[in-house]
């Protein structure tokens, strides 16, 4: 594994540039975009069955989320598990899932199926609060993504927050952890942004600082391949922290989470030298609470 040391200062277009500082992508977009970047990682992937049933949750979301809306007031993922209007998602994901289902994956879905409303509120309740180890990891990314649907929906009901220049290291609207850090292509060509790992919102942030503790003093990218790898670990030498950094800049179709989970070679390696991640993947929860 490569270490090539970032850049310490902000590039001049960034500091100069109109941003938007919350972007808020259509969400059937972000899910199909999603599916699609799944299903060409996944081939020849050592985890080619997993980044495929992830394709397909994805796929799922995208055609539940045309079927839905949000009555929200608020972003609050904990009171939106608990209140438990997004368990109507599950249901509405398993009809989606379960007909072309593998044998391996069936019995999950059956499990998922045979939970009490009350075990499935409690499950999603669980995982708002970051405690990941109180939920079946096989059953986790189901219920993961019917509830990031719910609070997704609900992050578009609502006005974007007026967030003054600190720049957060958790979701300005709903308070998540990040999947990664983009750095956009196009009108945006350039910028980077965290995506959120439940509300699917992005937010602004400068280059050449740490997304979480704001150090810009010692700072190492970490990849596999050469400094043009389109994949790299942000690592930081004060706080000890990593968060992954994509680049759509080197392949347009780069995807925050599809992307990230296709690398979690990179994250062992990223661990092995010292350092702990700061983002959540959806597909790839934590086995212990936060």
């Amino acid at each position: 594994m490569k270490e090539v040391p970032i850049s310490r200062s902000v590039p001049s277009e960034e500091s100069t540039r109109h941003f938007d500082p919350i972007l808020q992508p259509e969400l059937h977009e972000i899910y199909t975009a999603r599916a699609a970047r799944l299903h060409e990682l996944a081939q020849g992937h050592e985890l080619q069955a997993y980044l495929l049933l992830a394709a397909t949750i994805a796929q799922a979301q995208a055609t539940v989320s045309q079927q839905s809306h949000s009555d929200a007031t608020a972003v609050d993922p904990v009171e939106i598990a608990r209140q438990g209007t997004w368990e109507t998602h599950v249901n509405a994901l398993l009809a989606q899932l379960a007909p072309d289902a593998s044998a391996a994956i069936s019995p999950h879905l059956d499990a998922l199926r045979a939970m009490s409303s009350q075990a499935r509120l409690d499950a999603g309740l669980a995982l708002a609060q970051n405690q990941f180890d109180a939920v079946s990891p096989a059953l986790a990314p189901f219920l993961w993504a019917a509830l990031s649907l719910e609070v997704a929906l609900a992050a578009r009901a609502v006005p974007l927050p007026i967030i003054n220049d600190e720049e957060s290291a958790s979701c300005p609207v709903c308070g998540s952890a990040p999947v990664a850090s983009l750095i956009h292509k196009g009108s945006r060509q350039g910028l980077r942004y965290l995506h959120c790992s439940l509300c699917e919102c992005d937010w602004h942030m400068v280059r050449a600082k740490c997304t979480n503790c704001a150090d810009a003093g010692d700072l190492d990218y970490l990849s596999f391949d050469t400094t043009e790898a389109i994949v790299r670990a942000e690592s930081c030498g004060h706080c000890h922290s990593y968060l992954k950094v994509i680049s759509q800049e080197r392949d347009p179709n780069a995807e925050a989470v599809a992307d990230d989970l296709a690398t979690l070679v990179l994250d062992d390696a990223a661990t092995e030298e010292g350092y702990g991640r700061t983002g959540l993947n959806p597909f790839a929860l934590p086995d212990q609470a936060l």
